[in-house]
């Protein structure tokens, strides 16, 4: 089975942040790196905040206050 290419680079909807998460990454925190769920978990674990209905990602700081409004 083909992994996924790494690395992802992923960019905050409100103000532009970037993150980029390496295969090494998704290998320390799930089972399977090579699945979209590995790469969500590191997301989530730096505190970013996904809007999958809408297609919105927002970085720590912009998630703040997106969860108080």
């Amino acid at each position: 089975m083909p992994g996924l290419s790494y690395p992802f680079v992923y960019e905050c909807t409100e103000c532009g942040e970037e993150t980029t998460i390496t295969r090494t990454e998704a290998r320390d925190l799930a089972v399977n790196p090579d699945s979209f769920d590995a790469v969500e978990i590191v997301l989530q674990g730096r505190g970013w905040l996904r809007d999958e209905i809408n297609d919105l990602l927002w970085c720590p700081s912009c998630a703040e206050g997106e969860v108080s409004t």
